[in-house]
């Protein structure tokens, strides 16, 4: 009959049952830095002058950033709130109706007025078309290589650890 008998199993043991642990802390970190990453790529490039021009800064500084952990998946998103934002990423190609509102009028025919006038306009349909333009898909199409390889990489780290 032949024993054996394996030194320092245990410790072997715990660190495979440790490993998804790991590679899971490790993932989350760069899901995280990953999306941190693409908030500042959609900022700076798609909402200064590539996409859209910054006029009021409104929109990009509602771009905002979360990290989920749901305990099956790490879910990293980026995006806005803004009811505008979407029209501007989807475009929109529609008859809106403009309510009854006050006009102030300075100018009549190319001239100023003496004095404004203020006067009232009906509510009226008008059409709107909005092109697309992408600043939030356009960005994470473009880091998607980036992203596959950090997140595989995450994971090899993760496991060696």
């Amino acid at each position: 009959m032949l024993a054996g008998r394996i030194i320092g199993a245990e410790t072997v043991l715990s660190r495979l049952y440790d490993i998804p642990d790991k590679i899971r802390a490790r993932v989350a970190f760069t899901v995280q830095r990953l999306a941190l990453e693409l908030l500042t790529k959609v900022k700076e490039e798609k909402l200064s002058g590539q996409v859209l021009k910054n006029r009021t800064g409104t929109l990009r500084r509602s771009i905002n950033q979360r990290v989920d952990d749901r305990g099956t998946a790490i879910v990293g998103s980026v995006g806005t709130n803004l009811s505008y934002a979407r029209a501007h990423e989807f475009g929109v190609h529609k008859t809106v109706t403009i309510p009854e509102h006050l006009r102030h009028v300075t100018m009549a025919w190319g001239r100023e007025l003496k004095a404004p006038v203020i006067c009232i306009v009906k509510s009226h349909p008008m059409r709107m078309n909005l092109p697309e333009r992408s600043f939030l898909r356009s960005a994470l199409n473009e880091m998607r290589g980036e992203i596959r390889l950090q997140l595989v990489t995450a994971m090899r780290e993760g496991i060696k650890k």
